[in-house]
């Protein structure tokens, strides 16, 4: 069964008990300030409104959390804040050539494993 809740992430992970999930993927704000402006259409980024969630990135009281009520954890992003030391990264190769954009992603896990790369195209 899955269940979603609307809720402040820092507010549900406060009630939960050490260790509660087995594996935690989580893909938090980067702190790059895009709000919604994504794209190669500049024209188009005119008919969203600008957003404020992705001004900061999550602070380490966040990460702290989600590693003490996880059994493991991967967590996308991790080219744009240090979270943790681990062996096993995951690269997410784009395979879009060199442009404006990053040509991969890197997540954090906590597996002790070699790093992997995963190859698919974002287009």
């Amino acid at each position: 069964m899955i269940n979603l809740y609307n809720i402040d992430c820092m507010k549900f992970m406060a009630d939960k008990p050490d260790k509660y999930y087995d594996l935690a993927i989580v893909d938090p704000p980067y702190g790059i300030g895009i709000g919604g402006q994504v794209g190669s259409n500049k024209a188009q980024w005119t008919k969203y409104e600008n957003k404020e969630w992705d001004t900061l990135p999550p602070d380490d009281k966040y990460f702290i959390k989600m590693k003490r009520i996880s059994k493991n954890q991967i967590i996308w992003g991790a080219n744009y804040f240090s979270v943790f030391p681990s062996r096993c990264f995951l690269v997410w190769d784009k395979m879009i050539g060199d442009n404006n954009f990053s040509m991969a992603e890197l997540a954090y896990t906590s597996f002790n494993t070699p790093s992997k790369i995963f190859k698919h195209y974002h287009g």
